[in-house]
């Protein structure tokens, strides 16, 4: 049985004064007697913070990616993969909990699900166990919305990065031997002149992968010869396979009911599916169970129901709907924000829902 006593939590990337106060008192109720170890920026106020180490980091700095309305979007993924490897370098606890600095811990049920699983196939066995991680955003599938093309692209090896738990040794794994990236080469990659045609899933964000996408692809590449990616256009059928094989294999991911971890900033995190129809192309409940049978284990026995689940016009336009009805019952929304919802949003996503069901049963 795994007590809090046998595990260095790394709460790593910038202090927040709202949430990062919040994130170790969370972890102090329900993991007391962990390790907490506090990586971020030199410089940093940590005054009145709880913590037991504190890892003061030379900042590698961020880079633009685009601005829209005003507002500047950064690529932070240096920042993040420094203070999570620094983090890590301190750890000495058997099991290692990488946080990141804005997230809030619930309870420990994850760690129930820490011996869960643990079937493999034969293949891409990288981790003594399985890393524990979030369903948000685990991506099994394309969506859309994430895009400017019109071109279905893939996005393989893409495991959230929100936080993960396992064994340290596996943790540092993950992480420690990635190299920081070059920069603004990696986030204006496909801004590059012969990159510009390639079809991208980051539309106007052209880094050359997601973060999330970047540490695993890397993790992956260095410890089997048979898996390569020039960058996030290049996928086919055959890498999708092995990106699953080895998810699959390596991960176990959870929904926020599970985990009981979650981010103010993204007001669906308590409740994945209120994202609205990207949360059929995730590795939800039901997604990661299926992939388990598929890969791991055949004779398992699926605990989710497949209708709430599979990516059609239905469920789409049923959670396009809940989407719109959480967004104005959620108490941080604006009264204008809210009156959206009434007036345009939820009248517009019902009608649709309404035809997609009348269209369905007339199919049938």
């Amino acid at each position: 049985m795994i007590t809090a006593n046998d595990i260095s939590v790394i709460v790593q990337g910038a202090v927040s004064k709202k949430e990062t106060p919040k994130c170790l008192k969370s972890i102090r109720r329900y993991l007391p007697g962990a390790e907490i170890i506090l990586s971020t920026w030199e410089g940093t106020d940590v005054s009145g913070l709880d913590y037991d180490i504190l890892v003061l980091n030379k900042d590698p700095g961020n880079t633009l990616i685009y601005e829209i309305n005003g507002r500047k979007i950064f690529n932070n993924i240096n920042r993040q993969l420094l203070s999570t490897q620094e983090g890590l370098k301190k750890a000495t606890r058997k099991y290692a909990l990488k946080f990141r600095s804005d997230l809030i811990l619930t309870g420990d049920k994850f760690l129930e699900y820490f011996d869960r699983f643990q079937d493999r196939s034969p293949n891409y066995n990288l981790f003594e166990r399985k890393l524990l991680t979030s369903c948000l955003f685990s991506r099994f599938d394309f969506d859309k919305n994430l895009s400017d093309t019109e071109i279905e692209v893939k996005m393989p090896f893409h495991p959230s990065d929100w936080w993960f738990f396992g064994l340290t040794d596996d943790v540092k794994k993950y992480f420690l031997d990635t190299p920081l990236v070059e920069e603004p080469y990696f986030t204006q990659y496909f801004a590059r002149e012969e990159n510009k045609n390639k079809p991208t899933p980051y539309g106007r964000a052209g880094m050359r992968f997601a973060s999330e996408q970047y540490y695993c692809y890397s993790c992956f590449a260095r410890n089997f010869k048979d898996i390569y990616m020039e960058d996030a256009a290049d996928y086919s059928e055959e890498l999708m396979d092995k990106s699953r094989e080895c998810i699959i294999n390596n991960f176990i991911i959870l929904e926020f009911a599970q985990s009981g971890i979650y981010m103010n900033k993204y007001y669906y995190s308590r409740h994945e599916s209120n994202l609205g129809e990207p949360y059929l192309t995730l590795y939800n409940a039901h997604r990661y169970e299926l992939e388990y049978k598929k890969f791991c284990n055949p004779g398992y026995q699926i605990t989710t129901s497949s209708k709430l689940f599979e990516n059609n016009e239905t469920n789409r336009a049923r959670l396009r709907l809940q989407k719109h009805i959480f967004k104005l019952i959620n108490k941080s929304s604006s009264l204008s924000f809210r009156l959206e919802q009434v007036f345009i949003s939820i009248p517009v996503s019902l009608l649709r829902y309404i035809f997609v069901v009348l269209m369905s049963k007339l199919k049938k």
